[in-house]
């Protein structure tokens, strides 16, 4: 007997079910419109401002900066399959510009997969030679600054978004605009994140000639450190005359710290939680053919160490425009498609 009820149990679930994704596809039609016949095409600029800072922790005035002669990429992107791709080169540095800050290298990898309602973002960022600007002795424009081309950093990690909102918030209608928000709504949020940050040089990162500027004797020649954050924030997209918009999200929340160094054979270590905060900020225009956006994203870590604060910094400023095209032929096929096995 009990058998013989679980039956209608599962058909009237699967009812409540598919009743509950069609009122959600209902509703979301109202607030978010959907390209399933376009390819994207966008060319993509950036500008990213990575480097680490020792300061001082009682006088942030005096302070030493590490940052990598690489500040500009250029790449393109496209939407084919309802898959995106992109692919981002640095852009070459003059002459002029390595005389007075050095050569650096870079390997940038960025992966990104965005859901209804979710976001998953995956990078390896690598940087090899490095340049130092000491607050307390400045050196003029034009001059050549001390240049580490034996630093090199790895930055690895991933991120995920979950937007409880589904129905209303487009998460892709600012990341990729894959979508377009119709009409102005928000979602609240919550993020998780794991980063992996290695450094290693060939001596110590500053010497006797800085630690006058530290007032500290905590130099090293490796170091790493492990971040896993848990937060929760909002998000919201604000749609201007239609087309216009301007969206931004924030993450707030506790961070879990694992942080390392070494100088010579001395090893040291120190397990810390302190706060963190995720912000990102892009607005520009989403109309049926034509897109165009600037988005700008900030995140910092936070570690203090033998009275010395070190800040890892990482502010990206993304500038992008594409068109779509309506699909024809092959194009009309989906990624899903390829990957069946033929039936004979």
């Amino acid at each position: 007997m009990r058998y013989l009820l679980i039956i209608p149990l599962f058909l009237i679930s699967t009812s409540l079910f598919s009743q509950k994704e069609y009122l959600d596809s209902i509703s979301r039609a109202q607030y978010i419109e959907r390209f399933p016949d376009y390819f994207f095409v966008w060319p993509v600029f950036r500008q990213r401002a990575s480097s680490f800072v020792l300061q001082n922790a009682s006088n942030t005035n005096s302070n030493l900066t590490f940052s990598p002669n690489i500040r500009f990429h250029t790449g393109l992107g496209f939407y084919l399959f309802e898959i995106g791709f992109q692919f981002i080169v640095a852009i070459p540095r003059p002459s002029s510009s390595i005389t007075e800050y050095g050569e650096s290298n870079s390997f940038d990898l960025q992966a990104s997969l965005v859901g209804k309602n979710w976001d998953v973002e995956l990078f390896q960022e690598d940087y090899k030679g490095y340049y130092l600007e000491d607050s307390q002795v400045p050196i003029p424009s034009g001059i050549p600054k001390l240049q580490r081309r034996d630093i090199a950093t790895s930055n690895r990690g991933i991120s995920a978004l979950f937007f409880t909102n589904k129905r209303k918030y487009s998460v892709r209608a600012i990341y990729n605009f894959y979508e377009r928000q119709l009409r102005s709504a928000g979602s609240p949020l919550v993020s998780v994140s794991y980063n992996h940050f290695t450094l290693g040089a060939d001596s110590l990162v500053y010497n006797q000639y800085h630690q006058k500027t530290l007032d500290t004797q905590g130099g090293f020649d490796h170091m790493q450190y492990q971040t896993i954050a848990v937060s929760g924030g909002y998000g919201y997209n604000l749609v201007l005359h239609k087309n216009w918009f301007i969206g931004s999200n924030v993450a707030v929340g506790p961070v879990l710290q694992f942080f390392e160094y070494s100088k010579l054979s001395d090893h040291k270590s120190q397990v810390d939680v302190r706060p963190y905060i995720n912000w990102r900020i892009t607005g520009g225009l989403n109309s049926e053919r034509f897109f165009a956006g600037m988005t700008y994203t900030y995140q910092s870590v936070e570690i203090d160490y033998e009275n010395v604060h070190l800040s890892s910094r990482n502010g990206t400023f993304r500038l992008v425009f594409g068109y779509r095209f309506r699909e024809v032929g092959i194009l009309k096929k989906r990624a899903s498609e390829f990957i069946k096995p033929k039936r004979r």
